[in-house]
């Protein structure tokens, strides 16, 4: 049996307010992870934000995207898993009622919006090794732009 081998591309939305960045938390795993998910097929980046931000914090939340933080190559052989990340800073026009938000494509309620500190992101946030870049650029005002960080855990 032959492995199609392909390339998959996912959008991870950095969205800061307040000082707090919007993530989900999965309960199965306990883990949190930037909002997002893959892009389709003959979808742009920008649809690719608005979509995942509306499947995840509702119809009525629209995503304005800033720019393109960093890309990542995520892969893990043995689960033929190979895909490029590109996580988008952007902003969103409602922040209020989304803390505890469940995502409906999972009913048993085990994944939620919250929102984290900045300043004390947990160990459990993936990938690991993006916090302390995330702050430091954070607080630098993110001064560059599509910055590849290669393949991290």
């Amino acid at each position: 049996m032959k492995v199609e081998n392909k390339i998959n591309v996912r959008v991870r939305l950095v969205i800061i307010h307040d000082r707090k960045v919007l993530v989900q938390y999965r309960q199965k795993g306990d883990f949190y992870h930037y909002i997002g998910g893959h892009l389709e097929y003959g979808e742009t980046v920008k649809a690719a934000c608005t979509r995942e931000t509306k499947e995840e914090c509702g119809d009525q939340v629209n995503f304005d995207l800033q720019k393109i933080l960093y890309i990542r190559d995520f892969i893990i052989p043995d689960e033929n898993e190979h895909s490029l990340e590109l996580f988008i800073l952007g902003s969103i026009d409602k922040t209020d009622n989304l803390e505890g938000l469940r995502d409906p494509e999972h009913s048993d309620g085990s994944v939620w919006l919250t929102w984290l500190d900045i300043d004390n992101l947990p160990d459990n946030l993936l990938p690991k090794s993006l916090s302390p870049k995330l702050l430091k650029d954070f607080n630098s005002g993110f001064p560059k732009e599509g910055e590849y960080i290669g393949e991290i855990e």
